[in-house]
């Protein structure tokens, strides 16, 4: 079965990651697109620029309060000192593409931001159920944010009468991810979607999207604009009914 399952996966072509922030540019809003970095933070950043002038090294950014070495190491890959525009290459540019169709049996891997583009294609022609359980859900008001426009998505389908359901983690120990994802609960539950939580003595670390109960989503993808847009991640969309079933039973159990 699993040789036969092999054989199924059709994959896709990579999607090129190119661009980062410009540090030196960058607005508030921007720089909360970076991963750990929030509105205190990214204002700090701003700040510290104004005073200082424009950043040399990147190194410098432990100077500002509340960013230390561990904080750095994990924005770094995403940061650039150029002087040009917020962004060495525009990542939010629109581009068209072909919706990937699926037969019964299919599985498709979708590397880095075909995972996004892919799911927005798969919830806008959503006939009658969207379910999804994720870990992190977090949203900015930056232009082009990723995790926002699936929250606009999920709105519109349940505007057209889908039932949507969403599952996300209430960590006992990460208040920072708490407030992401009780933002968007807020946002989604003011549109009649039902949103819950898991355990707070549970870490729920899925990320599934199960769609009319025969397309699934699933792999490493958080919903974060990192994750979206600038992370190596990889997820599978797999359209089986069978598998979609047990994916919907088993996010049943998580609340």
């Amino acid at each position: 079965m699993f040789i036969f399952l092999l054989l199924a996966i059709r994959p896709e072509a990579a999607s090129g990651l190119t661009g980062r922030i410009n540090i030196n540019t960058a607005s508030v809003q921007q720089l909360q697109e970076l991963p750990y970095i929030g509105e205190k933070r990214a204002q700090a950043i701003v700040a510290y620029r104004q005073s200082h002038g424009p950043f040399h090294s990147l190194d410098q950014l432990v100077d500002i309060a509340d960013i230390g070495e561990k904080s750095l190491e994990a924005i770094k890959p995403y940061l650039a000192l150029n002087t040009g525009s917020p962004l060495e290459n525009n990542r939010n540019a629109v581009t068209f593409h072909k919706k990937i169709t699926t037969g019964p049996g299919d599985i498709i891997v979708l590397p880095d931001g075909k995972y996004v583009t892919t799911l927005v294609d798969y919830l806008k022609t959503a006939e009658h159920s969207i379910d999804m359980a994720m870990f992190l859900f977090k949203t900015t008001t930056s232009p082009g944010n990723k995790p926002a426009l699936l929250v606009q998505e999920l709105i519109a389908a349940r505007k057209k009468g889908i039932d949507v359901r969403v599952l996300l983690e209430n960590s006992g120990y990460d208040e920072s991810l708490n407030k992401e994802n009780k933002s968007v609960a807020a946002k989604l539950r003011k549109n009649n979607i039902r949103v819950f939580f898991d355990s707070p003595d549970t870490t729920t670390h899925a990320k599934i999207v199960v769609i009319d109960k025969r397309y699934s989503f699933i792999g490493s993808h958080n919903l974060s604009h990192s994750a979206l847009a600038y992370n190596h991640e990889v997820s599978l969309l797999i359209d089986n009914s069978d598998l979609a079933a047990q994916l919907s039973a088993y996010m049943d159990t998580l609340h």
